[in-house]
C-alpha cells in the first residue's frame, strides 16, 4: 500500500509517520512544500497524490490570523481534492483529521449526530473542509478528534495540557482562564495514532463515514493541574476570573464498535509522559 501524509512535520503527523513506517508492505511519503507559511500549490500536490492508495490529510492551522486559519484548512483541502481528482485515482481514500470544534458545544456528550454549529473560526474551517470532502465524491473517513496531547505537542498551540506542562517544567505559573472547573475530553497521542492507523488500513465497508475519536471521559483543568502536581512538579496557579467556562466531551462509541478500538492511556500516565518530553526538551 502506498500512503501519503500531509502535515507530517506536525505533532500528530510526526507520530503517525513513525507508526506507519513500522507496518509491513507499506510505502509512506509526505507532502514536500517549498513554503510552510502558505497552502501547498497544485503542482506540489500533483506529484504528492500520484499512485497513492491512501492519503492522511493532517495538515491544518488552528492558531493564527483569520486568513491563515481559513487558507490553511479550507483552501489547502480544496487543492488536495482537486489534485486527487485530476492527477490521482478516484479510489484514493482520504482519512481527514477534523476536530470536535465543529460541534455546537453544550452540556451533553457530543455524538456524531449532534448539531454541527461551530463556535470558532477554526471550527468553521474544519467543518467546511469536511463538506468539501463530502461533495468531492471521493472515499473518505472523517475523524473528529478531541483535545490531543502528548510528547512533542506545542505549548500555546496544540493543547492546554501542552501549555501547562511546558510552563510547569520551566517553573512558571499556570494561568487559567476561568476557575478551572471547565471540563474537556483529552486523548493521548498514541491512542489517536492507533485510531488513525486502523481507519486507514482496515478494510472499509462504506465510501464515507464520520467518527468521534476521543477518550469518552471529561476532566476539569483543576484535575489536569492536580495530575501535574502528583507527577512531582510543584506549580503555582493563577486563575484569571471566576467563570467556569464551557465544558464538553465526545462519545467515541461508534468508532470503538466498528474498529474494535479503545483509548488505553490514562490521563495521569499521559501527563507524566508529556512532562518527561518537555523535561527532555529543556535539557537539550
Amino acid at each position: 500500500m502506498r500512503i501519503g501524509v500531509t502535515g507530517a512535520s506536525g505533532f500528530i503527523g510526526g507520530h503517525l509517520m513513525n507508526a506507519l513506517q513500522q507496518l509491513p508492505d507499506v510505502t509512506v511519503s509526505h507532502l514536500v512544500r517549498k513554503s510552510k507559511n502558505s497552502p501547498p500549490t497544485l503542482n506540489e500536490l500533483k506529484h504528492f497524490v500520484k499512485d497513492k492508495h491512501l492519503i492522511y490529510h493532517l495538515s491544518g492551522v488552528n492558531r493564527g490570523s483569520d486568513e491563515e486559519i481559513l487558507c490553511g484548512n479550507i483552501l489547502a483541502t480544496l487543492r488536495l481534492l482537486v489534485a486527487v481528482k485530476t492527477h490521482g485515482s478516484p479510489e484514493t481514500r482520504i482519512v481527514f483529521a477534523s476536530s470536535s470544534q465543529v460541534y455546537k458545544h453544550g452540556k451533553n456528550t457530543l455524538k456524531e449526530t449532534h448539531a454541527t454549529e461551530p463556535e470558532s473560526l477554526y471550527g468553521i474551517s474544519k467543518k467546511s473542509a469536511e463538506d468539501l470532502l463530502r461533495l468531492s465524491g471521493l472515499p473518505h473517513i472523517v475523524l473528529r478528534l478531541s483535545n490531543v496531547y502528548g510528547p512533542g505537542c506545542r505549548p500555546d498551540y496544540n493543547s492546554v495540557i501542552a501549555t501547562f506542562c511546558d510552563r510547569a517544567v520551566r517553573r512558571l505559573p499556570l494561568r487559567v482562564d476561568g476557575n478551572g472547573k471547565q471540563e474537556r475530553d483529552f486523548i493521548y497521542i498514541d491512542d489517536v495514532v492507533q485510531a488513525l492507523t486502523l481507519a486507514g488500513t482496515k478494510k472499509q465497508t462504506t465510501r464515507r463515514a464520520v467518527y468521534n475519536v476521543s477518550s469518552g471521559r471529561v476532566f476539569s483543568l483543576r484535575q489536569v493541574i492536580g495530575n501535574i502536581k502528583r507527577a512531582g512538579v510543584n506549580v503555582n496557579v493563577e486563575y484569571q476570573n471566576g467563570n467556569a467556562g464551557i465544558s464538553f466531551g465526545c462519545d467515541p462509541s461508534r468508532f470503538q464498535k466498528i474498529y474494535n478500538w479503545k483509548p488505553r492511556t490514562s490521563l495521569s500516565l499521559g501527563i507524566k509522559h508529556t512532562l518527561a518530553g518537555f523535561e527532555e526538551r529543556q535539557r537539550s
